[in-house]
This record gives structure tokens, sequence and C-alpha cells, in this order.
């Protein structure tokens, strides 16, 4: 249980910088109310109102940079990237028929399921980047130069990525909702599944290789995660790294991986508030 402890102490300095920023929040509150009394009712009621704005702003700033946030974060982005995914390559394939095809696209439900999985994926990248927020805030100064580069680099890249991939493997459905196509010509199938493949499956496959890799490292480096977390991230970010399965059969690594890094945080969390309830010095 070393990692728990020293979990437990990181998690502690890490809150170091989000209680001074309640302090200093705090300070600027007691000395607004110290003086908030004027002869001017109008004054005292836009002095309150800054008062509870500045309680607000807090606490929202530490429930957004809360474990919890990025656990949930984490878990959100590996549901709904896997599910945008799927819905996605429902549409036929470049091996259909013209029959197929313009069977299936003319049922409106085919087109709105497809651009519903279109619309999870931004949603899925914004989870990922909030996920990535939590864990650089929580690191603070301790954060190492280089492994954060390569951690946020990476990161961006492959958020960008996924929304823009997304929107390549839409192609052919919106060809056919935003224009006068009843069946999306063979070129578009062709150019639509190129794009999502050297966009997804090659390219942000290497990138979520890369900050798994990292990300292991970093966990490990401080201690945040078990060590057979991190053996598990360097052994799926090779795969992915070598590999590129961002398809059939190991496209759910990557998920798999970061809800178990999203649970493995929540957990740890928990643990650490039930020693210090239970320690002499709660």
């Amino acid at each position: 249980m070393d990692w728990i402890s020293s979990l437990k102490h990181g998690l502690r300095l890490s809150n170091t910088d989000a209680d001074e920023a309640a302090v200093q929040l705090a300070t600027v509150v007691d000395s607004t109310e110290s003086g908030s009394t004027t002869q001017d009712p109008a004054e005292d009621w836009r002095l309150q109102g800054d008062q509870n704005l500045t309680r607000r702003v807090g606490r929202f700033r530490r429930a957004a940079s809360s474990i919890e946030s990025a656990a949930l974060a984490g878990a959100a982005c590996a549901i709904l990237l896997p599910l945008s995914s799927r819905l996605l390559l429902r549409q036929p394939g470049l091996g259909t028929s013209e029959a197929q095809r313009a069977t299936w696209y003319a049922d409106p439900g085919n087109q709105r399921w497809v651009l519903i999985g279109l619309s999870l994926a931004p949603f899925a990248a914004i989870a990922f980047l909030w996920f990535i927020a939590v864990i650089r805030r929580r690191l603070g100064e301790r954060e190492d130069q280089f492994f954060s580069t390569v951690f946020l680099g990476s990161g961006f890249a492959f958020a960008f990525l996924t929304v823009i991939s997304a929107a390549a493997a839409a192609t052919p459905t919106l060809v056919v909702r935003y224009s006068q196509q009843e069946v999306p010509s063979p070129d578009v199938l062709a150019l639509a599944h190129s794009l999502w493949f050297g966009l997804f499956v090659v390219s942000a496959s290497r990138f979520a290789a890369v900050f798994m890799i990292v990300t292991s490292t970093i966990g490990m480096m401080f201690r945040a995660l078990p060590r057979w977390v991190g053996i598990c991230g360097y052994a799926f970010g090779l795969v992915l790294f070598v590999t590129g399965a961002f398809s059939d059969p190991l496209e759910f690594l990557f998920p798999v991986w970061l809800l178990v890094v999203s649970i493995t945080l929540l957990v740890s969390r928990r643990v650490v508030e039930q020693e210090d309830g239970l320690s002499p010095q709660a």
C-alpha cells in the first residue's frame, strides 16, 4: 500500500494551490465585508453581489479541479469515444452495392444515429481535455517540464484528430442530408473512409499511445497510480503505437485504460479520505 501513502501525501501537496486560492478569495471577501457598510444602499447591494459571486467562483474552481472531476471526465471520455465510433461506423462500407446504400440512406433513423455519433465526438474530446487539465492542475509546480510537454501535446493532438476524423467519417451521411444526392457516390465513400483511417486509426492511435505511456510514467513517478496500472499503460501504449489498433479487435484498449485510470483515481481518493477520517489528526 506504499502507493496509497504516497498518493495521500501527493493529494495533500496538490491541494495546496487550491487552498491558497481559497484563502485569497476569502481574504477578498472578508476585506469587502469589513467595509461593505456605506451610506448608499445600491453600493451595499453591489458589494453583496460581488461577495456572492466570489464565493461561487471559489466553489466552482475547487469542484472543477478536484480528483473526482478528473475521474468523471475520464470515465465520460472512455464511454463517449467508442460509442461515437460505433455509431459512425454503422454507415455502409466500400464493399456494399448501390442498392444497399440507397436502402440504408433512405431511412432517416440511420442518418440520425450517424449525426448523434458525430455530435458525441466533441463531447468526448472536451471530457478528455478536462481530464488533462485537472491532472496538470493537481501536479502544479511539481510537474516535470519534459513529461508535461509530451503529456499536454499528445493530449491536444489526440482530441483534435478525434473531432476531425469524426467529421470525415460522417461525410457520406452529411452529403446525403444536405445535398440533392440520395446516395453518396463511391468516390465520396472512398474519400471519407480514407480520411477516417488516416486521421483516426493511423494518427490518433499513435498520439493516444504516447499519452498512455507518459501518463503511466507520471503516475508511477509520483506514485499516484498503482504499479500494475502503470505497467498496463506501458503495454497497451506500446501495442497501440506499433499496430495503430484503433479498429477491431483492439479498438477498446485506450477507452478501457482510461476508464481504469479514472476509477483508480476515484477509489484512491476515497481511501485517502477514509484514512484521514480515521487518523488521530482528523
